[in-house]
């Protein structure tokens, strides 16, 4: 009974970070209709930023919020560069953009950091009856909390407000005066943020690496179709059911064989939801 607890608690880690990552990638494709392909890369930029600040200042809590902030930063420059150049271009053009912004981040990250994973201590020891690691659940009090927190944002802030009226209808949006500009320059920052932070709070449980980000890409990707473009809510759900189903297959399971059963399995689902809807 007790592993059950522990893989579950993994399970809902596992999901809160999918969910802090894949809703940066619904705030942007919903809002700037940016297919951002290089969203993984600010995931591990965030690892890597963690554990260079931690090395630098000798404190794992300091080091996660500068290393958010930090990718925040590099994240809305990186989108925001080509913004207006771009404006009104496909998803596929973005999509081979962010591609090539990507790959360009992770040669950077081996060049920078090696191909040696980094890891740094739990700086929470110690473990909790029937939950497991310690480190693992305040982890994921912590992402549920951020999740929360972007939620009571989107919905009751101004700027949350701005950001639903631009998405809603961006050109009623300008007539009335709102600077759209900088809503996107503020989605961007939030986007990059949500998965820096992911990264850096994933960097004592998984260490750093220059491909970490392509794997929870495609997860988050699949886990935005299932729980619906910017809906908060079906993104938490899906990522929860995913890393969940995930850690539970884990039991019985090679990890990589139960990390794509998952994904099949959200596949299939998004395959029958929209068979119903044409129907």
């Amino acid at each position: 009974m007790e592993s059950f607890t522990i893989q579950l608690t993994n399970g809902l880690l596992v999901g809160t970070t999918i969910a802090l990552t894949a809703l940066g990638l619904s705030l942007v494709f919903g809002i700037l209709h940016i297919v951002n392909l290089a969203h993984g890369e600010f995931y591990m930029t965030g690892a890597y930023l963690c554990w260079a600040f931690n090395a630098w200042l000798g404190n794992f809590w300091l080091a996660v919020p500068l290393a958010t902030v930090c990718t925040a930063l590099l994240g809305s420059a990186v989108l925001m560069m080509f913004f207006r150049r771009m404006l009104g271009s496909g998803p596929l053009r973005w999509a081979l953009l962010t591609l090539g912004f990507g790959y360009v981040l992770r040669e950077v990250a081996q060049h920078v950091f090696g191909i040696d994973f980094k890891l740094v201590d739990l700086p929470v020891e110690g473990t909790l009856p029937f939950l497991g690691g310690a480190y693992r659940f305040l982890v994921m009090c912590l992402g549920l909390s951020l999740i929360l927190g972007l939620y009571l944002f989107l919905a009751y802030s101004r700027q949350g407000l701005l950001i639903r009226a631009v998405a809603s209808n961006e050109e009623a949006a300008t007539v009335v005066g709102v600077s759209t500009a900088r809503v996107y320059f503020l989605v961007c920052l939030v986007s990059a943020g949500l998965a820096g932070a992911a990264g850096a709070f994933m960097l004592p449980v998984t260490s750093a690496y220059p491909t970490m980000g392509l794997e929870i890409l495609i997860m988050a990707f699949v886990v935005v179709v299932v729980g619906g473009m910017g809906n908060v809510r079906g993104t938490l759900l899906a990522s929860l059911l995913a890393g969940v189903m995930q850690a539970m297959l884990s039991l019985a399971l090679r990890p990589s064989v139960a990390s794509l059963i998952t994904l099949v399995t959200l596949i299939v689902i998004v395959v029958v939801r929209r068979a119903g809807a044409s129907r």
